[in-house]
């Protein structure tokens, strides 16, 4: 199987300033973030208030990391970056790492909108915690290491000064509906349709549709809508192979040549079953994400350009 993957973009809608009420920034020696508002207002009507900000200066000053302690109220936490200029592709993005435990996915939505924007990401305080020391490590975003060991230090990647802060933030408190989804059209370039299915997380988080091979591949696209649709994972499996991947969904267009996985050559006239799973790294039940999974049929596999 050829697996392909794809960033998403989420961009909140910015609002005046509230009250002046002081950040609480409770970590000393760090440089205050360049626009990474005080308040916003993101576009599921949820209300952020940064707690905590700082520059990562990889690339000014060669720091490989930097921390922020903040306090836990009860509210949902998330980390924030503004994407920097520059190739994403080779950029080292920082690792997030809450009270010594790696979380978050690296900022990974800056793959896809480099200099444009800010990132935002889920981050959890352990049970009970009165405040959490939350740091963004540039060692190397990629390390598997085990706790308490270094990572390695790889020169490819190229450093960069990174805006970064903690918020939390208010949900409205009823589930907001998000937007539809355009519906997948029958035909695509070369592809066919074989069979969608549809729903909203975390009142649905899964399908199972059988199809007819036509002979050839089946390729799997999707789509999302929502303020969270950049942070809702998909994994598919394809008859008795086993589940492949985790992909973000988010914000994308239609083409013939961006479906995120294709199956192994299937028999004209072969029923096959394809099923999946939608996870949410963090997320509320009241900012809801509408998801809808296509299955296309091909005569050959349509590779990315």
């Amino acid at each position: 199987m050829t697996v392909l993957t794809a960033a998403a973009v989420f961009v909140p809608a910015f609002l005046p300033p509230g009250p002046a009420v002081p950040p609480r920034e409770t970590t000393s020696a760090v440089q205050p973030a360049a626009k990474l508002p005080p308040r916003f207002t993101s576009g599921d009507g949820s209300a952020y208030r940064r707690l905590a900000s700082a520059t990562l200066k990889a690339k000014s000053k060669g720091e490989k990391k930097v921390s922020l302690t903040v306090p836990v109220s009860g509210k949902p936490l998330e980390v924030a970056a503004q994407c920097p200029e520059g190739d994403p592709a080779v950029l080292a993005r920082p690792r997030v790492i809450v009270n010594g435990e790696t979380s978050s996915n690296w900022f990974q939505q800056c793959l896809t909108r480099q200099g444009r924007g800010m990132a935002l990401s889920s981050v959890s305080a352990p049970k009970g915690a009165e405040q959490v020391t939350i740091t963004f490590d540039i060692t190397d975003w990629g390390c598997a290491s085990k706790k308490d060991e270094p990572c390695p230090t790889r020169t490819f990647w190229q450093p960069t000064d990174w805006p970064l802060a903690v918020y939390e933030y208010t949900p409205q408190t009823r589930p907001v509906e998000p937007d539809p989804i355009e519906a997948f059209p029958a035909e695509l370039g070369t592809l066919k349709l074989a069979g969608q299915a549809s729903g909203v997380w975390p009142r649905k988080s899964s399908f199972t549709l059988t199809v007819t091979s036509p002979g050839g591949y089946f390729g799997i696209d999707r789509l999302c809508t929502g303020d969270l649709a950049d942070r809702l994972f998909l994994s598919y499996q394809i008859g008795d192979e086993a589940p492949e991947g985790n992909f973000a969904c988010g914000h994308r267009p239609l083409n013939e040549t961006n479906a995120l996985l294709w199956s192994e050559k299937i028999p004209k006239g072969t029923k096959i079953t394809i099923s999946g799973e939608m996870t949410m790294r963090g997320g509320h039940p009241n900012r809801l994400t509408r998801w809808s999974v296509g299955v296309y049929s091909s005569k050959i596999v349509k590779l990315a350009r």
